[in-house]
């Protein structure tokens, strides 16, 4: 008989239409082989019988919440602000009932913020957190404009750093994306049991890159659209670099994938003649098609996930110095990094144009995944630290 790990998620894995599904995604196909997976998680309506369907085939058992309608903010509550979206009372009623009918040998806590649901647990428990996000929060702070925007930010670093701390006290293993977020976890709470784990579990057999670099000069953007971090990268990308590039290079296409634009939204990308995809359920073709992916994020938490699968893809990617944050990459080495527009565009520019220097850093991003995280190679040794976990537990 398999052991039993019952995991708690603010995102379906399936389908993947969200980075951190795709995160998770990637750790279930790792584990379903050795462990008996139970999931709870939110789910868009829209997609719950879909997500169910896929989840039957990947767990043993599967339960899927319409997540609340948005944040509240209460003084008085324990739960930070940033997370106040993720409450769920029937969420936490099927959770308990599971701990107290399946009696799983693990619990798993995908993201700091879905913490409180395992609080019941009276057995290990696992959290897999991006515990910088206070970081991330404390640099918009120092990064937007506005007064409301500034103290918002740092309001939510210091929310966070609180939360993280108690996080870090009581679960029995943190699971975090490199060495340098176990450095800063030891530094919130210089006892917790950090590990740094590859954070996601890529099917880089299924990303098969392209042999040749493409000849037509298509520029991709994919991003989950009501996430206000995506909506305000692609606006200062249209605005600041888009026009840069489009004066040196008239052929050059920008194609935007990813569902939920606002009408405000879709209105600049029909100004600015950008090809709109909307949500797009298999990116394979399109990574094939694109000479380059960006990634001008510059605020928000978490790890961006789509710039592992473009690399994986064989895409090479232009960011700024925010957005791979929490990877391991190696700036212009694995990812381009410039954070002057006139230097990202000059960047893009040199990828549409220069085969050779396309090529180069194709191929040491793809490597990068592939020796990092790739599901193939890295899969088997996740599955057998988490059968040490019980080991360790006994």
């Amino acid at each position: 008989m398999k052991p039993r790990i019952l995991i708690i998620s603010p995102v379906t894995p399936y389908p993947v239409h969200h980075g951190a599904g795709s995160a998770i995604y990637g750790y279930i196909r790792a584990l379903r082989d050795t462990f008996d997976i139970s999931f709870v998680g939110f789910c868009p309506a829209a997609f719950q019988a879909q997500a169910q369907e896929g989840l039957n085939r990947l767990c043993r058992r599967a339960f899927l919440f319409t997540a609340p309608p948005g944040r509240k903010l209460d003084a008085f509550s324990p739960t930070p602000f940033l997370f106040s979206n993720l409450q769920s009372e029937e969420m936490r009623r099927t959770v308990d009932r599971l701990l107290e009918e399946e009696r799983p040998d693990l619990v798993q806590v995908e993201y700091l913020g879905m913490a409180g649901y395992a609080e019941r647990a009276r057995v290990r428990r696992i959290v897999r957190a991006h515990v910088l996000e206070w970081w991330h929060y404390y640099l918009n702070w120092r990064r937007v404009r506005g007064f409301r925007a500034r103290v918002e930010n740092l309001f939510w670093s210091l929310d966070s750093v609180r939360h993280n701390r108690k996080t870090l006290e009581s679960f029995d293993w943190v699971l975090v994306t490199s060495p340098e977020e176990r450095r800063r976890a030891l530094e919130l709470v210089p006892h917790a049991r950090a590990e740094a784990l590859p954070f996601i579990l890529m099917d880089c057999e299924h990303f098969a890159p392209a042999a040749l670099p493409p000849q037509d000069p298509q520029i991709l953007f994919v991003g989950f659209l009501p996430h206000t971090p995506n909506t305000d990268a692609l606006c200062y990308f249209l605005r600041e670099e888009w026009p840069l590039i489009r004066r040196q290079e008239p052929r050059a296409r920008l194609v935007v994938v990813g569902e939920g634009a606002s009408n405000a939204l879709r209105g600049l990308m029909h100004e600015a003649g950008v090809d709109y995809r909307g949500y797009v359920e298999d990116l394979r073709e399109i990574y094939r098609q694109s000479r380059v992916y960006i990634a001008p994020i510059n605020s928000g938490g978490g790890i961006r996930t789509k710039i592992v699968e473009a690399m994986a893809a064989g895409v090479p990617v232009v960011c700024n110095s925010f957005a791979p944050l929490g990877l391991g990459l190696v700036p212009d080495q694995h990812v381009v990094v410039r954070d002057r527009a006139e230097d990202s565009a000059a960047a893009i520019l040199r990828l549409l144009r220069d085969d050779a220097h396309w090529l180069r850093v194709r191929d040491a991003a793809r490597g990068f995944v592939e020796s990092s995280f790739s599901l193939q190679r890295v899969g088997p040794r996740i599955a057998q630290r988490y059968l040490e976990f019980l080991g360790e537990a006994a």
